[in-house]
């Protein structure tokens, strides 16, 4: 188990920052987590020819970023109830041919990220590697405005 002490230079971030340090209010902490599964799949729509027609698998890596203000406990979330909302999704896919999750008829690395982000409350942003040197990200609009 893993005890989470606040860092001196992150006392004054505590929820209920008062006025005279409004600088604290505007404050958003990023927290990440890297979960990993094993799948198969095979992209539809690309042309006869192209290699990722094909049935073929990867050893994924998803990391998810979720941010927000700190809670009364001085976390964004838990990391165990981060656990708790990814992990069912993370045995949704595992060692699954992803063709057959709904949603993902057509898995790209882009569609897949997309996937996790629908479904992760709060969350920022999802990135999939499909390998060490090929990813894909997707980031809340809500960020983006």
């Amino acid at each position: 188990m893993t005890t989470h002490v606040k860092p001196p230079h992150l006392e004054a971030v505590a929820p209920g920052a008062t006025e005279s340090n409004p600088r604290t209010s505007e404050l958003v902490t990023r927290i990440g987590r890297t979960y990993r599964f094993e799948s198969a799949h095979y992209l539809p729509l690309l042309p006869e020819g192209h290699k990722c027609k094909n049935v073929h698998g990867h050893n994924y890596r998803v990391e998810v970023i979720v941010s927000g203000a700190l809670d009364a406990r001085g976390f964004v979330m838990d990391f165990a109830e981060i656990d708790a909302e990814i992990m069912p999704l993370i045995r949704k896919l595992d060692h699954r041919l992803l063709n057959e999750v709904e949603g993902l008829e057509n898995p790209t690395a882009e569609i897949i990220a997309s996937w996790f982000l629908q479904r992760i409350k709060g969350c920022e942003s999802v990135r999939v590697y499909e390998n060490d040197d090929c990813w894909a990200e997707v980031k809340s609009s809500l960020l983006l405005s």
